[in-house]
């Protein structure tokens, strides 16, 4: 029987779409006449306000008013406020995550949103409560308790600590939960070899006889940028640079302006690209906020990374994974960045430690065990 696979995610970070599309795209390579997958934003029809404030509201409060996003977050967590909030969001979601389930005829559905997952239920009770509701925890370290609110599903997790507070702290079914390595992009899966990285920094522009540090911070770039690069050019240091700004237009309107200003010439800055991993895999070292994805993918290369900034609580367990395992360091003063730039292209100790660190580590990919999870698991 034909497998009709939905994926539901939201647009807040980069992540929750990406883990969608990565999972069904291999879904539809693995079984081209067996499987048939639709992907779908929760809130893209008849929830116009919910989608403004959820997708507008992380992004602006998380760059520009993290201390209102911090006290939402902690606010959220509390049961009264999301027995609120389903009973808010449901009317508006609801009937059109039905139709969704109903028009495409789906056999199973994959949640990768918390705020979605009571909502998927509620759809899917009215529709057939025989569907699988898997839900795929996207933070691997630091959950938020939105997650184990919703007990009638699958709940995929990426760590032991995860897996535990599920238990303990949430009193989730422990027969519900399954514990799988983080969804990544499978062009991360081995870093280039010399001879791409060579024909890549070529095709790019990028020189050959220079360090290279890669500045990323998703989709709105990263939001010290501006200072981190100030801070390279004062230094005066024989680095190149590569900025990606994403879709944050002012952001690269600025530092063109400041690379100007000081006639600086060891930078490329970018927009949105869709050659992330060519810019990573060429990089000595990468510096980013805390957020999951980049920071596995250059862990899962061998590069080194410097945590610039971080979401208080959302990304606090990433920022420790990284510093405690001596992955990478937590350095949010951009002059002290350049400092510590500079110490690891000057010693080649200290890199190959890290190198090593990162290696003992066997980080692996875990799209393909989720995949078969998701295939194999009962359908109706």
């Amino acid at each position: 029987m034909k497998q009709r696979i939905g994926f539901i995610y939201l647009k807040t970070g980069a992540g929750h779409i990406a883990g969608a599309k990565a999972l069904s795209a291999k879904l539809m390579d693995l079984y081209p006449d067996q499987a048939e997958c639709h992907l779908k934003d929760g809130f893209d029809q008849g929830a116009w306000f919910l989608k403004f404030f959820f997708e507008k509201g992380y992004l602006a409060s998380t760059n520009y008013f993290e201390p209102g996003y911090v006290a939402f977050y902690q606010l959220y967590a509390l049961s009264p406020m999301l027995h609120l909030l389903k009973k808010l969001i449901t009317p508006y979601t609801v009937p059109n995550l039905v139709n969704f389930l109903k028009s495409n005829k789906i056999t199973k559905l994959v949640c990768l949103h918390h705020t979605l997952i009571p909502i998927c239920r509620e759809a899917i009770n009215r529709v057939n409560p025989n569907i699988p509701l898997i839900s795929i925890v996207m933070d691997p370290f630091t959950v938020h308790p939105i997650w184990f609110f919703e007990k009638n599903t699958e709940l995929i997790v990426f760590s032991k600590k995860a897996l535990l507070e599920a238990i303990n702290k949430h009193k989730f079914p422990s027969d519900k939960l399954h514990q799988f390595p983080l969804i990544l992009s499978e062009k991360f899966d081995k870093p280039y070899t010399q001879d791409q990285i060579a024909s890549i920094k070529e095709k790019l522009g990028i020189p050959k006889d220079k360090k290279i540090v890669l500045i990323v911070g998703g989709g709105e770039g990263l939001k010290n940028a501006n200072s981190i690069v100030q801070a390279f050019i004062k230094k005066k240091a024989e680095i190149f640079l590569i900025v990606v700004c994403g879709k944050n237009r002012p952001l690269r309107h600025s530092l063109e302006y400041l690379v100007h200003f000081y006639n600086f010439k060891n930078i490329k800055i970018f927009g949105f690209v869709s050659f992330m991993p060519d810019l990573m895999n060429i990089a000595d070292c990468i510096i980013t906020k805390g957020g999951p994805a980049t920071l596995m993918e250059s862990i899962c290369i061998g590069k080194p990374v410097i945590i610039s900034t971080y979401i208080r609580g959302q990304e606090l367990g990433n920022m420790l994974y990284i510093t405690q395992n001596k992955l990478g360091w937590y350095i949010p003063k951009p002059k002290n960045i350049v400092e510590k730039v500079s110490e690891i292209f000057s010693d080649e100790e200290i890199l190959e430690e890290t190198r090593d660190q990162i290696k003992k580590m066997n980080i692996r990919n875990g799209l393909n065990d989720i995949v078969d999870f998701i295939w194999n698991f009962d359908t109706v």
